[in-house]
């Protein structure tokens, strides 16, 4: 499924099934290029049934609680930022003006540790942009490249991989 070592890592929120969606387009997308793909919706239900993945394994050392719900969030926070730890390239999926929380901090943790970021801002489902929100969390602005989401699949590679030839330098796959 992945492999810890240079990887495109994909930062985008998957609590609906619109984003759910757009990340497998975007994801099927990524890997038809042959980009090494992490994407934290995928590794979740892994994580959840055995505590690892096939190619990491938790800290001998890190403290799990007995709560399922609590060690899952604790396991998928860990592989998340090994993930980032060794990505070549962020690929950060927003909606409207702004990041959702969660993508802000993969966005902000993978700046710090000078990772390129490139910004897709979705449109294409109006009723999960959020408009109006008072306190702005995380703003596309500092990323490498911010790309539009087009409408048509065909489009979609013209856009993306050429940034991602451009920020990615993998192994000869």
């Amino acid at each position: 499924m992945l492999r810890f070592t240079e990887l495109v890592y994909l930062a985008a929120p998957f609590e609906h099934a619109e984003q759910r969606a757009f990340n497998q387009r975007l994801a099927k997308l990524v890997r038809a290029y042959n980009y090494p793909l992490f994407m934290p919706e995928e590794v979740r239900p892994e994580l959840a049934e055995n505590g690892s993945l096939r190619d990491w394994q938790p800290r001998a050392d890190m403290k799990l609680t007995g709560d399922r719900e609590t060690d899952l969030d604790l396991l998928m926070t860990e592989a998340c930022m090994d993930a980032i730890n060794k990505a070549n390239l962020l690929i950060a999926v927003y909606y409207g003006e702004e990041f959702d929380p969660l993508t802000a901090f993969e966005v902000g943790y993978a700046l710090g540790r000078r990772v390129n970021v490139v910004a897709v801002q979705n449109t294409l489902v109006p009723e999960l942009i959020r408009c109006g929100t008072l306190q702005r969390l995380a703003s596309p602005q500092f990323c490498s490249r911010i790309v539009m989401a087009p409408h048509d699949d065909e489009q979609f590679p013209d856009r993306l991989i050429p940034i991602l030839n451009r920020y990615f330098a993998p192994h000869k796959l």
